[in-house]
């Protein structure tokens, strides 16, 4: 009877110890990715659009683009149809076709507010896709373009006639211009907090030629709101993250955060941090340079970004 009491004991342990390791690997795992194809693809996507704009509103004849709009005096507005094929794409959309239609208020000739729509360009993750911006702020700044975007001005209207239609109060003028001016944050800590992601575009003077741009990224926010496998709430945050179209498979160069941070009762809490380092290899993947909590088990290790899906 002892033996067989010993016996039932060592199997009830076993038993305790598989379901605990169970538990852990499912509570451990590495940091979510999909949020920063969110914002890299968004990016790219504002960023090409800018540039074009710039482009157009500083004289460029671009043979892809047909602008209407009388710009000779300020302020005023312009509308204008991209057509994107084959030799001229947007990064990060996949080859795919269509067209991008860029309505602009411009103050001056240095600084506009644009409202973007996407027709049939992939721009899009396994849960979101990139239709339309609105009111976004872009000025020309010595020998960049920068550009700054937030969460609530993505899909916000489906309505082409009223993102088209750009009447602007002074004051909504002011406000537009003044993102910019905001003091960026040099720190993932401190940008993780914000709700505004700054673009800046290098044009390599070549304003009639856009796929040698490159574009870099420094920010925090959401473009949706993501969760974790485990329903926690995903944060995120970037710092000098750069895009060029040499690599469609993952940001060159700069970092990036992701936080994880639990909502709800919970036995075990939620609760994690992630910062990656991007490089110029271009295999989709970007490096953990350090993991705590449920992200524990990826330092040191490469995860893949899922980018050119």
């Amino acid at each position: 009877m002892r033996l067989n009491l010993k016996i039932v004991v060592s199997l009830l342990l076993l038993s305790l110890l598989i379901f605990s390791c169970k538990k852990a690997k499912k509570y451990f795992h590495d940091p979510e990715t999909e949020p920063i194809a969110h914002v890299v693809k968004t990016a790219a996507a504002i960023g090409y659009s800018a540039s074009i704009a710039m482009s157009v509103m500083a004289g460029e004849q671009i043979p892809f683009v047909i602008t209407t709009g009388n710009c000779t005096d300020f302020p005023c507005t312009s509308i204008s149809l991209v057509n994107i094929s084959n030799d001229n794409q947007v990064l990060f959309s996949g080859g795919s076709i269509g067209e991008i239609t860029i309505a602009a208020f411009w103050p001056d000739e240095d600084a506009g507010i644009l409202s973007i729509i996407f027709t049939d360009i992939n721009i899009s993750t396994q849960d979101f896709t990139l239709l339309s911006v609105h009111t976004v702020p872009v000025i020309k700044e010595e020998d960049k373009i920068i550009v700054v975007f937030a969460g609530n001005d993505i899909n916000i209207d489906t309505n082409s006639e009223s993102l088209l239609d750009l009447v602007l109060s002074q004051g909504e003028i002011d406000f537009e211009i003044s993102r910019i001016e905001n003091e960026r944050p040099n720190d993932l800590y401190v940008s993780v907090e914000q709700n505004a992601w700054f673009i800046d575009i290098d044009q390599k003077a070549t304003k009639d030629y856009f796929a040698d741009d490159s574009y870099w990224i420094t920010g925090g926010g959401q473009i949706i709101e993501a969760t974790s496998i485990s329903g926690g709430i995903i944060q995120q945050a970037m710092l000098h993250v750069e895009l060029n179209s040499y690599c469609q498979r993952n940001p060159v160069s700069g970092y990036a955060l992701i936080r994880n941070t639990s909502v709800g009762e919970k036995k075990i809490p939620e609760l994690g941090t992630a910062i990656m380092k991007f490089h110029n290899y271009c295999d989709g993947l970007a490096n953990i340079q350090i993991a705590t909590g449920v992200y524990l088990k990826s330092n040191g290790r490469s995860v893949p970004l899922l980018l050119d899906d």
